[in-house]
C-alpha cells in the first residue's frame, strides 16, 4: 500500500527517485505506470494491479458504451510505463512535467492502491480544501470484514 508522502528533486535529466517506501509496494517490478490526472493537475502513478483493475473494471462496461472509450482512452491510452534504474529513480517526460507544473521538486504522496506526484506549492495549495472534503466524508467509512490480504502486496 502506498502510504505517507516525500518531496524529492528533479535533476537536469528529469530523473526523479521514487520512495524507497513505494518502490517495495511495487515488490521488485521494474518499472511503474504514470498518467496525468483526469481531474487534478499532477501526475497519477501505479503498479501493475492497479491497471489490471482499471482493465478489469472497464471491461465490466459495454464494448459500445463511449464511456468505456473516453476511460480506456484517457487513462490507459495516457499512460507509460517508467523504467527504474539502478538507483531507483525513473525519467519524467516532458508532457508529463509540464501537466502537473513540477521542475526542480516533485511531492509523492501515497493513496493505498497508487499515488500521485505534485508540485510542492500546488500540493499545499489543495491540501486544506482535501482535509476539508475528507471530514464532510467520513460518514463514507463503513468497517468491513478484513480479506486476506499478502502482507507486501498492493
Amino acid at each position: 500500500m502506498f502510504l505517507s508522502s516525500y518531496e524529492s528533486g528533479v535533476d537536469a535529466k528529469k530523473r526523479v527517485s521514487i520512495p524507497a517506501s513505494f518502490r517495495k509496494v511495487l515488490s521488485g517490478a521494474d518499472a511503474v505506470f504514470l498518467w496525468p490526472s483526469l481531474d487534478k493537475p499532477c501526475i497519477e502513478g501505479a503498479g501493475q494491479a492497479l491497471m489490471n483493475a482499471f482493465e478489469d473494471s472497464m471491461g465490466d462496461i459495454d464494448l459500445m458504451d463511449r464511456r468505456r472509450f473516453a476511460l480506456a482512452s484517457y487513462i490507459m491510452g495516457e499512460a507509460r510505463q517508467a523504467r527504474f534504474d539502478e538507483g531507483g529513480r525513473i525519467v519524467l517526460d516532458a508532457e508529463l512535467l509540464s501537466t502537473a507544473g513540477i521542475s526542480d521538486k516533485a511531492r509523492f504522496v501515497g493513496l493505498g492502491d497508487r499515488f500521485q506526484i505534485w508540485e510542492p506549492a500546488a500540493y499545499d495549495a489543495v491540501k486544506a480544501e482535501m482535509r476539508a472534503l475528507a471530514l464532510d466524508s467520513l460518514g463514507l467509512l463503513k468497517a468491513k470484514p478484513r480479506a486476506a490480504r499478502p502482507e507486501s502486496g498492493e
